[in-house]
């Protein structure tokens, strides 16, 4: 195969000569000295994703570009080994969502910061597959990187892995749609914003939003618990917070679904960071 983007030493984007499908190739210094037309060496590669969607591909090599050398490969192998051990076909927006959760849990960590789970335990009881792969996660980036994330990392990336696991209905599917647009133009008139969708904090709260859908329309709700974090968020980011709850109250007047405290903390964060970027951007 020919290199047709090199999007980083460990990374290139190719050609599939028999599927004529765009691939992403991963391997061990797989692109070093390498440029544009020239040869894949077949016995660097270790990796070959497949890219069936041109949407979903551009924004893998732009997400690629932003994280660290390396997280993608292991996100990758995440969700092989979860596929083959949960024995089910997992969303491939989780190669998104999993990969810059693992790059910004590793940040934190250099940083120092660390963020309890406080659903750890009723994550390990409810989701004991998703868990238990979870925990092998966590071992397997602590291995490969030498470094000490804690267990409660497990239970953020079994929930990537449950999130990921939902099928829909092409019912559902338009539910889930009609909810996600409205979430939208909530955070739009509220802000008086049109999103930049190139923006790569828009696709994480697109992520987000899609997998908050899906909770809705299957009424699959987590239990929150009283958590200070709720208080942060507010005090931290107000005008996000504000914002988020004009979501949970369009959420519960049209749909049986109550938006606990977690979802809360979570639509803040990720309305704040979306529109701090669009702020920053025409400064």
């Amino acid at each position: 195969m020919i290199v047709e983007k090199v999007l980083n030493n460990n990374v290139v984007v190719s050609i599939d000569p028999n599927t004529k499908k765009e691939v992403i190739i991963m391997g061990s210094g797989i692109a070093f000295n390498k440029k544009v037309g020239q040869e894949i060496e077949e016995d660097k590669i270790e990796k070959i994703f497949v890219v069936d969607d041109k949407g979903m591909g551009n924004k893998l090599k732009k997400l690629i570009n932003q994280i660290p050398d390396g997280i993608f490969q292991l996100a990758h192998e995440i969700i092989t080994y979860a596929s083959k051990k949960l024995n089910r076909k997992l969303d491939k927006q989780i190669y998104i969502s999993l990969a810059d959760h693992i790059a910004f849990a590793i940040k934190r960590y250099k940083n120092n910061i660390q963020i309890k789970n406080d659903l750890l335990d009723e994550i390990r009881r409810i989701h004991r597959e998703e868990f238990s792969v979870a925990l092998w996660a966590v071992e397997h980036i602590n291995k490969r990187l030498k470094i000490n994330l804690p267990e409660d990392e497990a239970a953020f990336i079994a929930l990537h892995l449950v999130n990921a696991s939902y099928q829909e209905t092409s019912k559902e599917s338009v539910i889930a749609t009609n909810i996600i647009k409205g979430i939208l133009n909530i955070i739009r008139y509220y802000y008086s914003v049109e999103f930049n969708e190139e923006d790569l904090n828009y696709d994480r709260l697109l992520t987000h939003l899609k997998y908050f859908a899906k909770r809705v329309v299957t009424n699959n709700q987590n239990r929150s618990t009283d958590s200070e974090f709720i208080d942060l968020a507010k005090k931290s980011y107000p005008e996000a917070y504000d914002c988020a709850q004009r979501v949970k109250s369009y959420i519960e007047g049209n749909y049986d679904y109550i938006v606990n405290k977690d979802e809360i903390v979570y639509l803040t964060m990720h309305i704040h960071r979306v529109i701090s970027v669009l702020r920053n951007s025409k400064i």
